[in-house]
């Protein structure tokens, strides 16, 4: 197993090394620094486990009727709400922080006093009205007034008395009340478990919108902050699937995601390619084999290895000699892993043209693709919620943190572009979008999209502007521009590190022997 959370680049880093022994404890592993009362993510004697971050919506917004306990007409500044048919005052809670200059960070010294209403059905997050009628939108989070809960199964997962098989690690991680991906290995199975307190829903409802909050959680109690939750057997759970990856990808055939849902290209595939050509091998793997499986996809554009052979398939061979030129290119990266490397050190990736044209150009076809058909209005709404990109810049919102590729619309492009060329397919969409359908229009769109990136790509300093690296001295650097920043939670700092899209605590591990029962 080689396994690991992508939890980001600190310095000194989130996660701290443990090492326990005692009654009913025997682990070593990575713990989250202040609240490290047991190892996390590590090893017993015999067997090992770790976790990535699950997708499933632990979290539902419920649209709440407002009311006055005078009986006067409501509003939507009103703080008073309708729950089982009574009018309750919501709770008002009140925080003043303040804060002080220090070696770490020198903003000014200042205060800030927050205020949040609560209810029976969550924290007040807006107000509204539906049909005239005022409400407040709620969140409720299962794991709410539970938190400390979760320790049970933690404490099971450091027990060696407790896990002596992956059928226990599995009941160790159901009693996990939020969201993971957990992996185990020993030397005779590997298994996978999806925790989470998932509340029981109305059938009648999507828990995906906001809800009317007469639907609320099936046995929900508001005093004691529990409701229905799903049963184990309803968890997504493996043991001994041939191999088993989760890059948070979707947890299993038919299960519902979280408010973003998962289409046909996600960076797991990366692992799973690489993977199942080691067991193709008909060879016992190594374990330095399945890291360096893990190395090497954690270099790759997810947008180049998957969407641009077909891209490039209804692109066809431009009759304009620089476009076909970039095309050429961008067809030799593909083919040559379709990595933003420089393993030779020499200060520029290998395949930077290609890369630059397609990072100019992905922007350009996503909405040349989608946006006449959308119209501006609802493409705009629509990119705001999932945006069309992750690329190692920008990894999951925030700059230079090394993770990338988890969401955007790499799927929505390369299924529509199948649609398109009348390739089989299960579920299609129920329309193709590229070119309203004419494979004409597609091609001329992408062949003008492309002309247009070619273009940016020649302005490499505008194309890679970012502050980090003109502060390091290297403006409009496309190396400099994928690369990880280590965030300062101390005074010490840490240079810029080349980009891998790989976790920052991860465990190579091969079990030799299980211990007699």
């Amino acid at each position: 197993a080689v396994m690991g959370p992508q939890v980001g680049y600190f310095d000194p880093q989130i996660l701290q090394e443990e090492d326990l022994h005692g009654p009913g404890l025997d682990a070593r592993g990575a713990a989250i620094s202040g609240l490290g009362l047991y190892v996390e993510l590590g090893h017993g004697g015999d067997y090992a486990w770790s976790a990535t971050s699950a997708g499933q919506d632990i979290v539902h917004t419920f649209a709440v009727p407002l009311c006055n306990p005078d009986g006067s007409p409501a509003s939507p500044a009103s703080n008073a709400y309708v729950f089982r048919g009574r009018c309750t005052p919501m709770d008002v809670v009140t925080q003043t922080e303040s804060w002080t200059p220090n070696l770490a960070d020198q903003t000014p010294a200042g205060s800030e006093t927050v205020t949040a209403y609560r209810t029976a059905l969550g924290i007040v997050r807006a107000r509204a009205t539906i049909a005239g009628r005022p409400v407040a939108y709620t969140r409720l989070r299962s794991t709410y007034g539970h938190e400390i809960d979760s320790a049970l199964g933690f404490s099971d997962l450091n027990n060696p008395d407790r896990i002596h098989d992956a059928q226990a690690f599995e009941r160790a991680a159901y009693r996990i009340g939020y969201t993971y991906n957990w992996l185990y290995a020993d030397d005779r199975d590997i298994a996978y478990f999806n925790s989470g307190a998932n509340p029981v829903h109305d059938p009648r409802v999507d828990p995906i919108l906001p809800v009317s909050s007469a639907y609320e959680w099936e046995h929900f109690d508001p005093q004691a902050e529990t409701a229905d939750y799903t049963p184990f057997d309803q968890h997504p759970q493996v043991i001994n699937q041939d191999f088993i990856t989760s890059w948070n990808n979707k947890q299993a055939l038919d299960y519902s995601a979280a408010d973003a849902k998962y289409a046909s290209v996600y960076r797991s595939q990366l692992l799973d390619d690489r993977i199942a050509r080691l067991i193709a091998s008909g060879r016992k793997t190594t374990l330095p084999e399945l890291v360096t499986a893990m190395e090497d996809a954690g270099t790759v554009d997810l947008r180049a290895d998957r969407d641009l052979p077909a891209i490039l398939a209804v692109l066809g061979q431009p009759t304009d000699p620089q476009l076909a030129k970039a095309a050429a290119e961008l067809g030799a990266w593909h083919t040559d892993g379709s990595h933003r490397n420089d393993p030779a050190a020499s200060g520029a990736y290998v395949h930077a043209h290609a890369i630059a044209i397609l990072d100019a150009w992905w922007p350009l076809l996503v909405r040349g693709e989608f946006e006449p058909v959308l119209g501006p209005t609802l493409y705009r709404q629509l990119t705001d919620q999932l945006g069309i990109d992750d690329p190692p810049n920008q990894g999951s919102g925030t700059p230079h943190v090394g993770s990338a590729y988890d969401t955007g619309w790499f799927g929505y492009v390369e299924k529509d572009l199948r649609n398109l060329r009348g390739l089989p397919e299960a579920g299609r969409y129920h329309r193709v979008y590229c070119g309203g359908g004419d494979p004409a229009a597609c091609r001329a769109m992408l062949t003008d999209t492309l002309r247009q990136a070619v273009a940016q790509a020649a302005d490499p300093a505008t194309l890679y502007a970012d502050p980090a690296c003109t502060a390091a001295g290297r403006p409009g650097d496309q190396e400099c521009f994928d690369a990880i920043s280590f965030r300062p939670i101390g005074v010490t700092s840490v240079p810029l590190m080349p980009w891998v899209n790989r976790p920052t605590y991860q465990q190579a591990v091969e079990i030799p022997g299980h211990r007699p029962r």
